[in-house]
């Protein structure tokens, strides 16, 4: 690769830092649970619903985001289960820390609820619960794996059809 492309979100052990294009193909690979999907929204705990944030902040800093994955690569726990019309989806929550949500949008770098954009949504389990790690929008992700793939610089291969 020539160059470092830094895709939002964030590893949530690296203070919400942008993901490089290395660390998101190496998240599509090893992460606890990789799959293509939507963010549509936040659950708000009765103690956060005064929250101005989007995401529906939780006390413990970080906020916990409803899911739709319309195509589960891997995940090594059972945080997603099958559901919607004819069990094609994959449903979950993901937990996201409160610094590294909201973002989002047009030039804004950031995985927002309900944008409509799919995502790669890789992450970590912890205690049974999903992390988000890095989440590129899919059709930025599909475009640097595809070249990396010519390359042959790809760290695995996923099945991307």
């Amino acid at each position: 690769m020539t160059g470092i492309t830094e895709y939002p979100p964030y590893l949530p052990t690296a203070s919400c830092k942008p993901c490089s294009d290395e660390e998101v193909l190496m998240a599509v690979c090893t992460s606890d649970f990789a799959g293509r999907g939507v963010i549509q929204g936040a659950v708000r705990s009765s103690s956060s619903s005064s929250s101005s944030s989007p995401w529906g902040a939780a006390d413990d800093g970080h906020v916990s985001a409803a899911v739709s994955l319309s195509r589960l690569f891997h995940q090594k726990s059972a945080v997603f289960a099958r559901g919607g019309a004819r069990g094609r989806l994959w449903r979950g929550r993901v937990s996201v820390p409160l610094q590294c949500g909201g973002g989002g949008g047009s030039g804004g770098g950031g995985v927002s609820p309900g944008e409509g954009d799919e995502y790669l949504l890789t992450g970590s389990v912890h205690f049974g619960e999903a992390w988000l790690g890095c989440a590129p929008r899919y059709k930025d992700f599909l475009a640097r794996y595809k070249a990396a793939q010519e390359a042959g610089i790809n760290p695995c291969q996923v099945d991307m059809t």
